[in-house]
């Protein structure tokens, strides 16, 4: 049998308090974290984890948007090219260069802090 939750409610239930006092939830997160010794990461995880399950909606709702084109019209437009793709050979020839140009200066940085490690401790 799964054990009962108590850290998400327990935390959602401080930070509700919090913000009734006044702040706001990033504030109440960080109050709430280190009250806990957490993270406020994870502090605000729990807290929408647990307003989501019950049933307390945190965010409001939006409207769905009306179709502005129809998948015909989509499927037979012509389609661009993504921003992840490469123009051409060149790019990526040009993207080849800076990598080893960048693999080359930590080789030297690397090499120099090893230089400077031998001669403190030589």
């Amino acid at each position: 049998m799964p054990r009962t939750a108590t850290i998400g409610p327990a935390v959602y239930k401080r930070v509700n308090e919090l913000t009734a006092e006044g702040k706001n939830r990033t504030e109440a997160f960080e109050v709430v974290a280190s009250e806990r010794s957490m993270n406020p990461g994870t502090v605000s995880a729990n807290y929408y984890r647990t307003a989501r399950s019950g049933g307390g909606t945190t965010r409001p709702k939006t409207r769905a948007r009306k179709a502005t084109t129809t998948s015909r019209a989509r499927a037979q437009a012509p389609r661009s090219r993504t921003a992840s793709q490469p123009k051409t050979d060149t790019d990526l020839t040009t993207l080849a260069n800076q990598i080893g140009d960048l693999v080359q200066q930590l080789v030297r940085q690397v090499e120099e802090r090893d230089q400077r490690l031998r001669e403190l401790l030589g």
